[in-house]
């Protein structure tokens, strides 16, 4: 993956993707990223304390 950087345009955060010339190959809001990332069911089922590597099991 691409290293991103973190831009605001307005009052708005975003990433950004660069190619090696500097110019934008991607703009995506930082929002809508996270919103679609947590639809997402995690494969990995982690032990308690360890909720950023995965999804907690069910009680």
């Amino acid at each position: 993956m691409s290293k991103r950087d973190e831009i605001k345009i307005g009052d708005k955060f975003h990433y950004a993707v660069r190619d090696k010339g500097g110019r934008f190959v991607d703009i995506t809001n930082i929002g809508k990223s996270i919103e679609e990332d947590s639809k997402i069911k995690s494969k990995k089922q982690v032990k308690p304390g360890h909720g950023h590597e995965g999804d907690l099991k069910k009680k």
